[in-house]
């Protein structure tokens, strides 16, 4: 009878540690899992607020004021962003000349894309 117990206290002793062991072989590959959908979402490239405002300027075809910029940039795209900063950001790409003009204070409008001769 000894060995009977002591055969079935030593197979008691290997479940319990398989079964700790695959628990922790999962755990390991969910890390796994979790860092590689983390890593592939922070390399997609992030739209700049620029960028958002641009599309929405040139989809609508008019000139909007700041606040009416703010307002649709969380609409369409659920961006959240300060006034001042989104005006300063677009008044210095129109004193470039670059994808914004200004029309009047704090309103800004996509520039006309310039078409290319063949």
């Amino acid at each position: 009878m000894r060995i009977e117990e002591a055969r079935k206290i030593v197979l008691e002793t290997l479940e319990v540690y398989t079964g700790l062991q695959m628990k922790a072989i999962q755990e390991l590959k969910d890390q796994s899992l979790k860092v590689a959908s983390e890593t592939s979402r922070r390399a997609r490239r992030r739209q700049s607020l620029v960028d958002m405002s641009y599309i929405i300027l040139t989809e609508r075809r008019t000139s909007l004021h700041v606040s009416a910029l703010v307002d649709a940039l969380r609409e369409r795209f659920g961006r959240i962003t300060d006034r001042d900063a989104l005006s300063s950001a677009l008044a210095k790409k129109a004193r470039q000349g670059i994808l914004f003009q200004q029309t009047a204070p704090a309103t800004f409008a996509a520039l006309a894309e310039k078409e290319e001769t063949p």
